[in-house]
C-alpha cells in the first residue's frame, strides 16, 4: 500500500458513527503493516518530509495515553512507527522533542481543521484569540476554522495531548496560538469528556511555559475564567472523579501562578473560594468513593495556601473528612485509598490552625475509632494499605495529642474502656494515662 493512503486510511479508521458504536476491530492489524508500507513507497517514489510529518500525527494519535483506541498494544505498536519516523526527520528517538516547526505542521494539518471558534461561542474564547496576537487580521475574531469536526474524529485531540507533551518548555510561548484555542474549546464545551480532554492539556501548559509569560499576557486568567464550569461533580459517564481531580489541579495550578502575595486580600479571597467550592461539591458527590477521594485529595493545598485563615470553613472541612472515615476501610481497597487520603487531609488541616482543629478533637477521635477498627477487621487482613491506614491514624492521634490532651485522653480511655484489646495501643500514647 501506498504510504500517504495508509496512513489515511488509519487516520480516518477513529470517526465516531452517528447511531453504531465504534468499531477497532482492524487497527490492530492495520498498525502492525507500517514498515511494509514505508519500503512500498520508499521503493516506488520515496516519502517526502511533508509525508513523514503526517504520518507521525497519525501515529501519535495511537500512541497518546488516556484515549480508548490506544490501548498498550496499539501503543506499542504506534511507539515503534513513531521511532522510524522520527529517525527519517532526524529526532532523537530517546524524548522525541518536536521542534516549533514540527509541532505547528501538525496542528495546521490533524487538529486546526477539527476545531473552531464557534459563532456566537463565549466571549472569552475570541478575546484570548485577539489577546494572543497571533497574527490574525481583517477584523477576523477567529483562529481556527469554524467547525467542530472533533466530536466525530476525536483522535485530533489525542494528536494534539502527545505532541504538546513533546514541545520544550521555551517553545510554548512562540506556539501558544496553536494551543489556547484548542484548549478553550474543550474546556468550555458541554461534555465532560471534552472537559477531560481540555484540562489535561491546560495542566501541560500551565506546567511547561514560562509563568511570567503565562501571567502578564493573560493566558493565565482566560484559562482560570474558561475552566471555572469544571469544578463540579457530574456522574457523566463515569468522568466525575476525574473531571473533579483535574478541575481543581488546574484551578490550583493557577491560583499559585496568579496570586503571589499572601498579604494581598484577592489571594485570600480567591483561595477562599476555592475552599467553598470543595464544601458545595461534597454535597452531590454522596457515595461515590473516587469522586470522594478527589475531593478530598484538594483540602491539604488549601491549607497550605490559606494556613490558619482555613479556620474559616474548618467545621465543614471537618466534616466532610471525618463522614468518609466512617466508610468500613476493609470493604474494599477504593475504601482504604480514600481512609488514607481524608486522613492526610486531616494531618494537613490540624497544622494550618491547631487551635481551632482542638474544638473538633473528639470528633476526630471518633472518627479515627471507626478507621482503626476497620484495620482490625478479619476481612482487612490481606489488603496491603492497612499497615500505612494504621501508621496514619497513629499520626493524626499524636498530632490531637499535642494540642488537646485532655479531651483526647478522655476520648481515648472511653474507648479503652470499651474495647481493651483493640485500644490498648492508643491508651499507651496518652502520656497522662498509663495503665498498670
Amino acid at each position: 500500500m501506498e504510504y500517504e493512503a495508509y496512513y489515511t486510511s488509519l487516520w480516518d479508521q477513529i470517526q465516531r458513527p452517528t447511531e453504531d458504536e465504534r468499531s477497532y476491530d482492524e487497527i490492530h492489524t492495520k498498525l502492525t503493516q507500517f514498515s511494509a508500507a514505508i519500503g512500498s513507497s520508499n521503493n516506488a517514489k520515496g516519502i517526502t518530509r511533508e509525508q513523514w510529518i503526517d504520518s507521525l500525527a497519525v501515529a501519535a494519535s495511537y500512541a497518546a495515553p488516556g484515549f480508548e483506541w490506544a490501548n498498550s498494544e496499539n501503543k506499542a505498536l504506534a511507539d515503534r512507527w513513531i521511532a522510524e519516523i522520527l529517525t527519517h526527520l532526524d529526532i532523537d528517538t530517546s524524548d522525541a522533542t518536536l521542534t516549533p516547526e514540527i509541532f505547528q505542521t501538525i496542528c495546521t494539518k490533524r487538529v486546526k481543521p477539527y476545531f473552531g471558534s464557534r459563532s456566537g461561542g463565549s466571549q472569552t474564547s475570541q478575546q484570548s484569540y485577539v489577546l494572543m496576537n497571533s497574527g490574525i487580521g481583517g477584523g477576523s475574531k477567529s483562529l481556527f476554522s469554524n467547525s467542530d469536526r472533533w466530536r466525530k474524529q476525536p483522535q485530533c485531540i489525542a494528536t494534539f495531548t502527545w505532541a504538546l507533551h513533546r514541545v520544550k518548555d521555551k517553545d510554548i510561548a512562540g506556539s501558544i496560538s496553536y494551543i489556547l484555542p484548542v484548549i478553550l474549546a474543550l474546556v468550555e464545551d458541554y461534555e465532560s469528556q471534552a472537559k477531560v480532554w481540555g484540562l489535561r492539556a491546560a495542566l501541560i501548559l500551565l506546567d511547561r511555559g514560562d509563568d511570567e509569560f503565562l501571567r502578564k499576557s493573560g493566558i493565565a486568567s482566560v484559562v482560570e475564567k474558561s475552566t471555572r464550569d469544571c469544578l463540579v461533580f457530574t456522574s457523566e459517564l463515569g468522568f466525575g472523579a476525574e473531571l473533579l481531580k483535574l478541575g481543581f489541579g488546574c484551578a490550583i495550578r493557577l491560583a499559585k501562578l496568579m496570586y503571589l502575595q499572601r498579604d494581598d486580600a484577592k489571594y485570600t479571597a480567591h483561595w477562599w473560594k476555592l475552599t467553598e467550592r470543595v464544601v458545595a461539591d461534597n454535597m452531590y458527590i454522596m457515595d461515590n468513593v473516587a469522586a470522594n477521594s478527589a475531593l478530598c485529595e484538594q483540602i491539604a493545598p488549601m491549607c497550605e495556601a490559606l494556613g490558619p485563615a482555613i479556620a474559616r470553613y474548618l467545621r465543614p472541612l471537618v466534616g466532610i473528612l471525618t463522614r468518609n472515615l466512617q466508610s468500613p476501610i476493609y470493604l474494599s481497597p477504593p475504601i482504604c485509598q480514600l481512609h488514607l487520603v481524608a486522613m492526610k487531609q486531616l494531618e494537613a488541616l490540624i497544622s494550618a490552625c491547631p487551635q481551632r482543629a482542638s474544638l473538633y478533637s473528639a470528633e476526630i477521635v471518633g472518627a479515627l475509632a471507626f478507621s482503626w477498627s476497620g484495620t482490625h477487621h478479619k476481612q482487612s487482613s490481606g489488603m496491603s494499605n492497612i499497615a500505612q491506614a494504621q501508621e496514619l491514624v497513629l499520626s493524626v492521634l499524636r498530632q490531637l495529642i499535642q494540642i488537646s490532651p485532655d479531651d483526647v485522653n478522655t476520648a481515648v480511655t472511653r474507648l479503652y474502656d470499651a474495647r481493651p484489646g483493640t485500644f490498648s495501643e492508643w491508651k499507651e500514647m496518652v502520656p497522662s494515662s498509663k495503665h498498670p
